[in-house]
């Protein structure tokens, strides 16, 4: 049959050139199961199976698409392979691996591919969404993308050279996974193959060597290692919103009084 998609031509070139045949087209049953998994990364249930059975159209089709695609499954199925990229994990990693909560990047991740957030935004806000223009609770909380790298608490851990370790984790994950290329020969020689110097690596290091963080998380309490951000909950967050107004709003009266009794004493004086 003639290639429904401009890709198939390519395709169809390749096979012939290699004295090969297409294979015949899959069963509805097949299809709708491959587009399940690919999408969504479960089995379609029997009633799509069947339904996709009974109407195996291109517009049956299409709306199998758009409802995968609508699924809350789509983007977690979508973002394992980000997160593995991003080298999530909910643990440190290093010695005794103790648990860490990283959860609500997670959970940003699958909103951010169940909303279709444009990739460069996906990007930037991982990268430096801190530093956005009045940065949002999301864009900040995107930013743990940076924070995600193994940590140790061994005893006799040196702080600073695990430290500097972090920092080179952080080169290296933004290399291979916004870069697509393997920056590490970079970190101790210029790179054989690639256009990498140990110039530009360093530039980079010098980029991601800007925060106040510690080289070894607390080996005695689950104290999460700075820099931290507090997450409440929406009705706490308004809480704390008028909390912190008024406390502003108290400081400012104090400071005013001072002033005057600075004036008043300077007077007498």
């Amino acid at each position: 049959s003639a290639p429904s998609n401009p890709i198939d031509a390519f395709v169809r070139a390749r096979l012939e050139q290699e004295g090969l045949s297409p294979s015949p087209p899959a069963s509805p049953e097949a299809l709708v199961r491959r587009l399940a998994f690919d999408l969504t990364g479960l089995p379609p249930s029997v009633e799509d199976i069947e339904a996709f059975a009974a109407d195996p159209s291109d517009a049956a089709y299409q709306r199998l698409i758009d409802r995968y695609l609508a699924s809350p499954a789509y983007g977690e199925r979508m973002a394992m392979d980000w997160l593995d990229l991003a080298r999530y994990a909910d643990t440190y990693g290093y010695q005794a691996d103790v648990e860490r909560d990283m959860s609500p990047y997670r959970d940003w991740v699958i909103s951010a591919f169940n909303r279709n957030l444009p990739y460069d935004q996906f990007l930037t806000w991982q990268l430096a969404g801190d530093l956005l223009p009045n940065a949002s609770r999301e864009q900040r909380i995107a930013t743990a993308f940076n924070r995600l790298h193994r940590q140790t608490n061994e005893g006799g851990s040196i702080e600073e050279e695990f430290r500097t370790e972090y920092v080179v984790d952080r080169v290296n994950t933004f290399g291979t996974s916004m870069l697509g290329l393997t920056l590490e020969c970079a970190r101790c020689h210029d790179h054989r193959f690639d256009p990498i110097t140990q110039r530009d690596y360093y530039s980079l290091f010098a980029f991601f060597n800007n925060i106040d963080e510690s080289g070894l998380y607390s080996h005695f309490t689950s104290a999460t290692p700075s820099p931290s951000m507090l997450l409440w909950t929406p009705e706490r967050e308004q809480d704390h919103k008028r909390l912190a107004a008024e406390m502003r709003a108290i400081e400012t009266g104090l400071e005013q009084l001072r002033r005057q009794g600075r004036t008043a004493f300077t007077a007498r004086s």
